[in-house]
């Protein structure tokens, strides 16, 4: 029975074949906690004088760019996170299957975002029919993310996204989601370490001597930032833009809030240390594989770029730093392995 309210919207999405052109139905549904994605067109006027009038002429008003934006977050569930991967990074991974077992392991590293984007599809209820009224949003990209492992919280993905176009008139698609699939929360993280060495076989990373961070670390955020060409409209093109492109350099960041450990941020923050770090989320078994839902990102290059720790009160001293990522010419500047049942994004 529908209510009206925001309980009975729903957001979908599914890879485009070309980018820009809209891939419908959406066929991955996710359970999110929030949308924000918006038509957001440019409107002009003219300044056209006329005797007599003293009010802008509504015949040369109207709408002279198309674009659509807005954030989206979900909590990272431990099946078809790998989808979005490939829009967060430009990953190419498929999933492979671990041996013979109902495990499926997807290794993804950044390859660019040129030729990859996704349509998505938001249905938005309306309190006074009930309706939900859908709208869809195609050549869309993601410009900026986060991922967010939080004490006594699910892990969060927050991402904002760049859209050619809002369109109202697209059927709204039954959404069908996956049954059992758990998200992933702080309880999960059994491994967060810094250092070590980072070789990579057969394109998968791994980090070997690494330190586990003896200090309680209540958050870590994970952001990445992509700098694209949103604006490049031109004549022919009916008001609607191109292809979101690359202009600059790939920002990947982060921050950690804890603690005070002077040798795990303090010493290698005043020396410049280039430090791996590396969180592991690890779920329960995956049927009778032997091998468990998981989680993995694996950061081989990174510096400390600030790690202040405050002396407020009578209470245990705290740190809140930040860290930059870098490409060490060796290893992908980042790696998210997910295992999970999917043999398929």
């Amino acid at each position: 029975m529908a209510t009206g309210s925001g309980l009975d919207s729903q957001l979908g999405t599914k890879t485009e074949t070309t980018v820009g052109t809209s891939a419908t139905p959406v066929d991955h549904f996710w359970p999110f906690n929030s949308s924000e994605l918006t038509f957001q067109p440019s409107y002009i006027e003219g300044m056209a004088l006329q005797a007599g009038s003293r009010f802008k002429d509504v015949n040369l008003a109207g709408i002279a760019r198309k674009t659509a934006s807005g954030k989206i977050e979900i909590p990272i569930y431990m099946q078809k996170f790998g989808w979005w991967c490939q829009h967060l990074i430009g990953s190419a991974a498929t999933p492979v299957q671990i041996g013979v077992t109902t495990a499926w392991k997807q290794v993804h590293t950044p390859a660019g975002l040129k030729g990859k984007s996704f349509t998505a599809q938001v249905g938005k209820p309306e309190p006074g029919t009930g309706t939900v009224k859908p709208t869809t949003y195609n050549g869309c990209k993601i410009t900026d993310w986060s991922i967010t492992w939080q004490d006594n919280a699910l892990t969060i993905l927050d991402m904002t996204v760049d859209a050619w176009n809002e369109d109202g008139a697209t059927a709204l698609a039954t959404a069908s989601y996956t049954s059992g699939n758990l998200a992933y929360n702080f309880s999960h993280v059994n491994n967060f370490t810094t250092g070590g060495t980072v070789t990579t076989t057969s394109g998968e990373a791994s980090i070997s001597g690494a330190t586990v961070v003896p200090s309680v670390i209540t958050k870590l955020t994970l952001e990445g930032k992509y700098t694209l060409a949103t604006d490049r409209y031109g004549l022919g093109n009916a008001g609607v833009k191109k292809e979101q492109l690359e202009t600059d350099f790939v920002a990947l960041t982060g921050s950690f809030e804890g603690e005070y450990d002077s040798t795990t941020w303090d010493s290698v923050f005043r020396n410049g240390t280039t430090i791996a770090i590396e969180i592991d989320s690890t779920g329960p078994q995956i049927g009778s594989s032997g091998n468990n839902f998981a989680l993995n990102v694996i950061i081989p290059a990174a510096k400390v770029t600030a790690a202040p720790a405050v002396v407020s009160g009578p209470g245990l001293v705290a740190v809140s730093g930040t860290f930059t990522v870098y490409n060490d010419g060796v290893n992908a500047p980042i790696q998210i392995k997910y295992v999970s049942s999917d043999t398929a994004l």
